[in-house]
């Protein structure tokens, strides 16, 4: 579906396809933008391997803190090549304490990076880097651009969601506080099955214990 047939169902299922609407095309859409970002993140929709952007940072030696592309929740591999080498090292993704308790010395040590943690908006290398190179990652992440500012103008994620992204903007719509349009009882039952479909948004603290202690596995390669 694109952005207008998404409108075009909301208007439907909202009772406002009469001008002058109650709800504008503005606040519509930036309720499905934001429906599509909140599907993403409670059912992890969208996973990357491949947009430079993302996906590739650029370690420099001795730096071990980089900032992470926004759009990214989680990490779910990660893998290290130094500069003028064709070895990779697979990078676990691991929290601070158990880091402290398995690599002591580690802020100080220098050597490959093999360990690395993941705050909201970094990556820290689990050593300080004996060689610069590149480490590509695997995430799960958000859209990277708003549905009208997309080439399809479409939502990204898969087409067999599109359809209930439109529950979340009829949750926003009826939850506003105007006497035409304020409907707590719809706006619950919107959500209710927007929930139904992408799941419960994950907290803070369910967010860092998925991002830590990730173990790294070798690929296997026929």
């Amino acid at each position: 579906m694109t952005l207008d047939d998404l409108i075009a169902q909301f208007r439907v299922d909202s009772d406002d396809s009469i001008a002058p609407y109650l709800a504008s095309d503005v606040a519509v859409t930036a309720w499905l933008n934001e429906a599509e970002h909140e599907a993403a993140i409670r059912a992890r929709l969208l996973s990357d391997v491949s947009t430079p952007a993302v996906c590739q940072v650029a370690v420099t030696a001795p730096t071990t803190v980089y900032q992470l592309h926004p759009a990214i929740l989680d990490i779910t591999y990660a893998q290290f090549t130094p500069t003028g080498s064709t070895t990779e090292y697979d990078v676990s993704i691991v929290d601070r304490v158990d880091q402290d308790r398995n690599r002591p010395g580690w802020r100080t040590t220098t050597d490959i990076p093999q360990q690395a943690i993941q705050t909201d908006t970094q990556i820290q290398l689990g050593c300080i880097p004996s060689s610069s190179g590149v480490l590509s990652l695997e995430v799960n992440r958000l859209p990277l651009v708003n549905m009208e500012d997309s080439v399809t103008e479409s939502p990204e994620i898969g087409s067999i969601h599109h359809r209930h992204l439109v529950q979340w903007a009829l949750h926003k719509h009826f939850a506003r506080p105007d006497a035409d349009v304020h409907d707590t009882g719809r706006s619950d039952k919107a959500l209710a099955e927007f929930t139904r479909v992408f799941g419960i948004r994950p907290d803070a603290d369910y967010r860092r214990s998925t991002q830590a202690n990730r173990q790294a596995h070798n690929k296997a390669y026929w």
